[in-house]
């Protein structure tokens, strides 16, 4: 089941929501943020880390 982590972030001003998910034996991690109009496609990572990382970049990419 999803849910919301503890975890804060911001880049840019843009506010960053890290997911977990138990998948298989693993917690695998997702990041949502405030300025996408929608989640079109998930990505999952083992780490909070790299899951912040990739949102960064997609933040990077909305705004320019």
């Amino acid at each position: 089941m999803k849910k919301t982590t503890t975890t804060k972030a911001t880049h840019r001003g843009v506010e960053i929501a890290v997911l977990s998910d138990r998948i298989g034996q693993q917690i695998m991690y997702s990041c949502t943020n405030s300025r996408s109009p929608g989640v079109v496609e998930e990505k999952w990572f083992p780490s909070q880390g790299l899951a912040i990382a990739n949102e960064r970049y997609v933040i990077d990419r909305l705004l320019g």
